[in-house]
């Protein structure tokens, strides 16, 4: 006679037989992975061909302008949740370079142009206010276009919170801003404000291009000779020039041996 086997519902092969099975994600499994889609976005920026176009413009990416400052994982502060999450323009950030705690604040320029609007303008000027507050330094990575448009005052109201930070914390706490891609508006006055400014060559900032000039005044003028690092060097506008980006970004780092702590 056969004997009668009971077989064991939890042996190896009939988990794994359950396991083979697919099940759909729980809600909350499917809200853990949008979580890390979102903390992911704003790495990519505007998407690739943005970063592309950076690129052929011989101009590094605000996380790549983070990767030279330091090797560590930065502490990304006050970023923007919602749909459209990219940082908003710019990113604001801890990091930690050679043994201390710095404030940083970067555009992203393929993110509209790294425009200013009141929502960004609020995070820069609580960034900036954060570092008054720690009394850690401040690095200002600038490359905007401005004040963004659509937004209408808004980005006006944005640029004047962070006007207002950036003189609360002068004498406080050393800035350190630089001048990248071709800044105007809203986004050359700010870095002056700062304690330190080093603009690289190939760069501009200015209250307008050339192509404004030559329409109100009919003069034809370069971008470099309106707004370029020697024309500011020369005027006591910019401190220090630099070769290149990666010059700018060295000597920015460097010149916390110059200021205590």
């Amino acid at each position: 006679m056969e004997k009668f086997r009971l077989d064991n519902p939890l042996a190896p092969k009939a988990i794994k037989n359950k396991s083979a099975k697919k099940t759909k994600d729980t809600l909350y499994e499917q809200m853990l992975k949008r979580g890390e889609e979102l903390l992911e976005k704003p790495l990519k920026g505007g998407g690739e061909e943005k970063v592309r176009v950076q690129h052929n413009k011989g101009r590094m990416t605000v996380w790549e302008r983070i990767k030279v400052l330091t090797s560590e994982e930065p502490h990304i502060t006050f970023q923007n949740w919602g749909s459209e999450l990219d940082g908003a323009g710019i990113v604001t950030g801890i990091l930690h370079i050679d043994g201390r705690d710095v404030a940083v604040y970067g555009h992203d320029f393929t993110v509209r142009a790294g425009s200013i609007d009141s929502t960004n303008g609020a995070k820069l000027a609580r960034q900036i206010l954060m570092a008054g507050e720690h009394g850690i330094p401040l690095i200002g990575m600038n490359d905007s276009a401005g004040a963004y448009v659509p937004d209408g005052v808004g980005g006006l109201d944005g640029y004047s919170e962070a006007f207002a930070a950036m003189r609360k914390i002068s004498g406080i706490v050393p800035s350190i801003l630089l001048m990248f891609g071709y800044n105007a508006g809203g986004g050359a006055y700010l870095p002056r404000q700062g304690s330190f400014l080093i603009q690289p060559e190939n760069t501009f900032f200015g209250l307008t291009g050339p192509n404004v000039v030559r329409e109100a005044l009919g003069e034809d003028i370069t971008a470099d000779e309106l707004g370029g690092p020697k024309v500011h060097s020369k005027s006591g506008v910019v401190d220090l020039t630099a070769p290149d980006e990666l010059g700018a970004l060295t000597d920015s780092t460097a010149s916390f041996e110059l200021s205590p702590g």
